[in-house]
């Protein structure tokens, strides 16, 4: 069972158990980082996992994606019949008696009469809940003395006394939950204070409560169980659903909101930007890239892509720095947007605001008539911003090719750029997959939700523009040997939509873009990863003579796996929250007659057209991917994420003639 997580085992395609919350979880290695294993659970959630939290590994137990589930399911089965037989009192007197100390193998050995990874597995995760039988030392278990457990016996008689309380308040949960009669004002008083202290702070959650609230509600995780019960008591939160459960600050502290305030950009001279428009959503306030774009003699053009040079703002090592590296990333959620960076900084002095004089990197591209790439500069300046429109504006312009003013002229020169720029790319074999996304935005009790269209000119110009900005400073960076992190995808052969991209030191293709170079420096208002990666290139670029550089490898790890870890759980918790709320919504307006919906998993599921949100289809014939079908809501429960359809038939023109196939 003991094993050396830092020998070259490989772990990918393995089974292991790891640490979480006290227990130990089973899930699938999908790839190695250096300190990190990606894993993937049952219900096909994946996460990062620090390899000194992993205590157990079944190499007898393989498996991929497509079968995960199955192969977790029977080692849990083996894992509960093993856990039904289990007897640490009997155990412990055979085990005292021999003076030493065992690990869980000798133990489960010694119980079971077999060694097995899974007796190994039940045996540990008893012995590290055990508070009275053996003493843990490192990864061994020694047995108490007798009277050492007979004092033990005696506490933990006194604290049975108290499992009253705890039947009464699991009654309550329970009750709540199941919208039975609420429990008395004073008992709700303590339950509300109780569940209150518990969500406050995620990483001293108490594993009573958690196992209580589990016990409540199996299928909802335990923390969003804990708010839906405050909820429902009327004792809401000040925070909003989802920022609370996930422990996230809406505030920040004094010295971070001084050192906002008193920030101020070393001196930079204006310097010509071109005419810089940006392009974003029409209530984006956080404004992180600009666009310019000249014509050049023999059909040419001239690109320059400007990114908020926050690097001149947040200083290495300061409050704003040590606040923005915890939280990592920006996170939009439905009621509320968590930044990662103050508003004096994030929404004003580092955002690109139209009117106003802005510092920026610079990445200035000099492109053929066809689309190749023939020159590339990058340099920090201090530029107008001449002018914002939103990709509704955007989309307008390129649809009617007009070049009425200078923003339109910019943008249909930017658009025939960045269609061949495309090309190049899917030449190259990039996997341009862009699926539909919901925008949803909770005001009191409204729920609004819009669905974006990735695919649409507007966003695809600016998604082109960010990728080949990434991609010349990650040259740069590979040329100049400076270390940053790469984002690489080598081609391994199969599916490569499945094969998800990795960080690394060194410079590797990346597949899924079909670019030899590939980093993300371009939204350092929003993610931590890019103003780490902002300020070493712009070291570089400002001290050529000086090698040293403003992270070291060992540095520049530590931040991006923790930055790549928490941006995957904002990614996670923003995808729980949009279907909480849609869920909510469908759950008041949608539930009386047939809604427009494209096939998924050839008939197995089905999206929403005006909702961009999946549920379980049933009764469908076998129908191709995509087909437009009527469907009628028979299930819906935002709690627990579910939601279910039945097939109400194929679907009719005019039910499909104002929204765009997927």
């Amino acid at each position: 069972m003991n094993f050396d997580v830092s020998s070259p085992i490989k772990y990918a395609g393995t089974i292991v158990e790891y640490l979480d919350q006290g227990r130990l979880k089973a899930a699938l290695v999908t790839r190695e980082q250096e300190r990190h294993l990606a894993v993937i659970d049952s219900a096909g959630h994946e996460r990062l996992v620090p390899r000194d939290l992993v205590l157990m590994r079944h190499p007898d137990r393989r498996a991929d994606r497509e079968d995960v589930a199955d192969a977790l399911a029977d080692l849990e089965r083996e894992r509960a019949e093993l856990a039904a037989e289990l007897d640490l009192q009997l155990l412990w007197e055979v085990a005292q008696e021999q003076g030493r100390s065992f690990s869980a193998a000798e133990l489960a050995e010694l119980f079971f009469g077999r060694r097995s990874n899974a007796a190994a597995s039940v045996m540990l995760e008893a012995l590290l809940g055990d508070r009275t039988y053996f003493v843990r030392r490192h990864m061994d278990f020694v047995p108490r003395s007798p009277d050492q457990v007979e004092r033990l016996r005696m506490q933990n008689d006194r604290i049975r006394a108290r499992s009253d309380d705890y039947r009464k308040i699991q009654k309550h949960l329970r009750d709540v939950l199941g919208g039975a009669e609420m429990p008395p004002a004073e008992e709700a008083a303590a339950l509300i204070e109780e569940l209150t202290r518990y969500l406050k702070n995620p990483f001293t959650r108490s594993r009573d409560m958690t196992q209580m609230l589990a016990q409540a509600a199996p299928d909802v995780d335990p923390a969003e169980a804990a708010f839906e019960i405050l909820e429902r008591l009327g004792a809401l939160p000040r925070v909003p659903r989802f920022a609370f459960i996930a422990g996230l600050k809406d505030e920040f502290s004094d010295a971070v909101m001084k050192e906002a305030a008193e920030a101020v950009p070393g001196p930079r001279a204006i310097s010509d930007g071109g005419y810089a428009v940006t392009v974003d959503d029409d209530d984006t306030v956080e404004v992180d890239d600009a666009l310019s774009c000249e014509a050049l003699a023999g059909g040419g053009m001239r690109v320059r892509v400007h990114i908020a040079l926050v690097a001149d703002f947040v200083v290495k090592g300061g409050a704003m720095d040590q606040e923005a590296a915890t939280r990592a990333t920006t996170v939009y959620l439905p009621e509320i947007t968590i930044r990662m960076l103050p508003d004096p900084i994030s929404c004003r002095a580092a955002s690109l605001i139209s009117g106003e004089d802005r510092p920026v990197l610079t990445t200035d591209v000099r492109l053929s008539a066809d689309g190749e790439l023939v020159e590339a500069s990058i340099y920090p300046a201090r530029i107008p911003i001449k002018r914002r429109l939103d990709y509704d504006q955007v989309d307008r312009i390129i649809e009617s090719g007009s070049c009425s003013d200078e923003a339109a002229a910019t943008i249909s020169r930017l658009h025939a750029a960045a269609s061949q720029l495309r090309q190049r790319r899917r030449t190259a074999g990039a996997v341009l997959v862009q699926r539909r996304e919901a925008k949803v935005r909770v005001r009191g009790d409204d729920v609004e939700i819009s669905v974006l269209d990735n695919a649409s000119p507007g966003r695809t110009l600016v998604a082109e523009f960010m990728v080949l900005s990434n991609f010349v400073a990650a040259r740069y960076a590979a040329a100049n040997r400076i270390p940053i992190i790469y984002r690489v995808q080598p081609q391994l052969g199969g599916d490569l939509a499945s094969q998800r991209p990795r960080l690394s030191l060194h410079p590797e293709y990346h597949a899924g873009i079909g670019l030899d170079f590939y980093a993300q420096l371009s939204s350092p208002i929003r993610r931590y990863a890019d103003l780490v990666l902002q300020r070493q290139l712009l070291g570089a670029l400002t001290n050529r003579d000086n090698q040293a550089a403003i992270y070291t490898v060992d540095e520049l790890l530590t931040v991006l796996a923790g930055a790549e870890n928490a941006e995957a759980s904002g990614r996670e918790l923003e995808r729980r929250a949009k279907r909480y709320w849609t869920l909510r919504y469908l759950e008041r307006h949608a539930l009386d007659g047939p809604i427009l919906a494209y096939v998924a998993r050839g008939g197995q599921s089905a999206e929403l057209a005006d909702f961009a949100v999946r549920g379980t289809l049933h009764g469908a014939p076998t129908l191709p991917n995509q087909m437009p079908i009527m469907v009628q809501v028979s299930r819906v429960d935002p709690l627990r994420g579910w939601l279910a359809f039945d097939f109400a038939g194929p679907a009719d023109e005019a039910s499909t003639g104002a929204i765009r196939s997927i």
